[in-house]
């Protein structure tokens, strides 16, 4: 039985090129403006989407477009939920340029990858992780945030500032968890599955939010503002340096929601091989 979104997929194809083109930019201009009056994208993020969404709309049609706006979706509304937190990390609930693209280039780059690849099928697998791994590092932090118990590092296990880059909690770990399944149970309604490759994207969705905890605790740049609190933003709010503490300068969040997309969608890629 088809899904209703490869039927789409086939009346979208049957249109000449030009039109099924328009059709898409069509559809990418209406969404980058609505997520920009919504809050959801910096006026830089919103250009970045479209990029990322004209890729993913191009190469996986209908079904790839519609798990990269579960995502977005998804973790925006969840966002803005909880958006009276208190926050220490670089930037707010709004997603700029390079959040879009740390969040959305492994994807992309797997779908790219699935047209140039001898392992199509398998490169798609590696797609739906790196859109697992996202939507679970999101849930684990928006959601995270809401624990009544502090978070502790994934290192040392001791307490953590909540917020921090390499703070885990269970609420966080199991939303993280919850959400690669739901990404994995889209993908088989979408693009259809193997339940073998089912549990590879969620197994990798949540072994990628884990990496990223990891990567967070250890390499990723940590500041110390004037009042002695550990911070991820590089100036305070009066736009004064805030000390560098620990980690790689140019190791920020939003390159570790890079390189954890990637390491996902790699052993998502190298398990559907097996």
């Amino acid at each position: 039985m088809r899904s209703w979104t490869g039927i789409l997929d086939e009346c979208l194809l049957s249109l000449p090129l030009y039109l099924r083109l328009m059709i898409i930019a069509a559809f990418l201009i209406i969404m980058a403006v609505i997520a920009r009056k919504r809050r959801f994208l910096t006026l830089s993020g919103s250009v970045m989407s479209m990029v990322i969404g004209a890729v993913v709309f191009y190469i996986g049609g209908v079904s790839g477009i519609v798990m990269l706006l579960f995502f977005f979706l998804s973790g925006s509304v969840v966002g803005k939920l909880v958006r009276g937190v208190d926050r220490i990390g670089k930037k707010g609930s709004e997603r700029d340029m390079m959040q879009v693209a740390a969040n959305g280039l492994p994807a992309a780059l797997m779908l790219i990858l699935s047209r140039i690849s001898p392992f199509p099928i398998t490169a798609l697998v590696a797609f739906a992780a790196a859109i697992a791994e996202a939507e679970a590092d999101t849930m684990a932090s928006e959601i995270g945030m809401l624990s009544h118990k502090d978070p502790v590092s994934i290192i040392t296990f001791t307490k953590v500032p909540k917020g921090l880059s390499g703070g885990v909690t269970v609420l966080g770990t199991a939303a993280a968890a919850l959400s690669s399944f739901l990404i994995a149970f889209l993908f088989m309604g979408t693009f259809g599955c193997l339940w073998k490759d089912f549990f590879i994207i969620a197994a990798s969705g949540t072994l990628g939010a884990l990496f990223d905890s990891f990567l967070g605790a250890t390499l990723q740049v940590h500041y110390r503002d004037r009042t002695g609190a550990l911070t991820e933003k590089e100036k305070d709010e009066d736009g004064n340096d805030n000390t560098r503490v620990r980690g790689i300068r140019w190791i920020d969040n939003d390159m570790v929601n890079l390189l954890s997309g990637l390491f996902s969608s790699s052993v998502a890629f190298a398990l559907s091989l097996i």
